[in-house]
């Protein structure tokens, strides 16, 4: 094989070759990466070929820790088109390591961590273990555990799949004349998403993306058309929003926020913003609806202590089916990644997250 690296010509032919890959997210665009490079110094992106076969994208940013260093994080990726045998994977795969490698090596990186879009894949597991893989000290981030929904199921199907709790509150919700939902594609409601982002961290006491961090990356968004916000409101008020984010086959709901003083009232909209999120992917001719993130591993559902369990009980209610791909995995580059390992699970786990899935 004669594989080679390409730089895309332009966020066209990028998200172009993106939307053949069987497995993709919105972290993959080029509104996504325009964002990063906006913010960061070192960012790549390039497309694999043998010779004019298209093989697969690899994507990602140099980023540093306090007190250890310079990492190479990949999100979503590497990936590759589907068709392809045993031995050319094993080809491929060992020269998008190199190619990392070379990128990381480069920019002083003590690391290299990948999170392809894979549940499994033997030959991708055999390769990374000539790299040394380690798996990386993370919880369950970026969605690599999430509830995915089959749109084309009609509504009654998706309806029957939900707890009966949760189709009682969206009918309840839905005669409810006080309550309505309004979806916007535009930055109208910018000021809104940012005053219920704000709530809901100070309310959680969780450490997010700051909301001018998230605003300046809706705005790439809103210029490929990605981007919808839906809103409910209280006697015209709003109370709730939940930003999507549309690529390719997929809608993401990616942030969402609530005037917490609402909270009080019991009133669950945002079961009804998941209906209606629903109802605005067929219209769009969206194929699965991912809710990105949020949930635990199967093992770990019962966990009262995890900060995430009452978000996972909320989205699993809503019915779908949990996809859990691969853990992270990172390639050390330097001796110190032996001490920087247990550091970093520490962390994880002073948080009542877990490391292990």
């Amino acid at each position: 094989m004669n594989i080679q690296f390409q730089e895309p010509i332009s966020d066209e032919q990028w998200d172009e070759y993106v939307l053949q890959l069987p497995t993709y997210s919105f972290l993959l665009s080029s509104a996504r990466y325009n964002y990063l490079q906006s913010i960061l110094k070192q960012t790549f992106r390039h497309l694999v070929f043998n010779n004019e076969q298209f093989l697969g994208v690899i994507d990602g940013y140099v980023d540093s820790i306090k007190i250890f260093g310079k990492y190479l994080e990949c999100k979503h990726n590497p990936m590759l088109v589907s068709g392809l045998n045993d031995g050319e994977k094993e080809e491929i795969y060992r020269e998008i390591f190199n190619k990392l490698k070379s990128i990381a090596v480069e920019n002083n990186c003590f690391f290299i961590r990948l999170s392809p879009l894979v549940q499994y894949d033997e030959i991708y597991d055999k390769v990374s273990l000539e790299f040394n893989a380690q798996s990386a000290p993370v919880h369950p981030q970026d969605a690599l555990i999430s509830q995915y929904f089959d749109i084309s199921k009609s509504e009654e199907d998706l309806r029957h799949d939900m707890s009966s709790s949760t189709r009682n509150n969206i009918n309840k919700l839905m005669k409810n004349t006080d309550i309505s939902v309004k979806i916007f594609q535009d930055d109208s409601v910018f000021e809104v998403f940012s005053d219920f982002y704000n709530q809901t961290m100070q309310l959680k006491q969780y450490r997010g993306h700051s909301s001018s961090a998230l605003l300046k990356e809706f705005k790439y968004q809103l210029d490929k058309g990605m981007i919808y916000f839906v809103v409910g409101y209280y006697k015209d008020k709003p109370i709730a929003v939940w930003q999507n984010s549309r690529f390719g086959k997929y809608m993401h709901v990616y942030q969402a926020g609530s005037d917490v003083g609402f909270r009080e009232k019991n009133i669950r909209v945002t079961y009804l913003l998941f209906w209606e999120t629903v109802k605005l992917c067929k219209e769009l001719g969206v194929e699965t609806l991912d809710l990105f993130g949020g949930m635990l591993p199967e093992d770990l559902q019962s966990t009262a202590k995890n900060p995430w369990k009452g978000v996972n009980d909320f989205k699993v209610s809503l019915g779908g089916t949990k996809v859990t791909y691969s853990h992270p995995k990172d390639l050390p580059l330097k001796q110190y990644y032996s001490i920087y390992q247990p550091y970093a699970k520490f962390r994880v786990e002073l948080k009542n997250h877990t490391v292990d899935w």
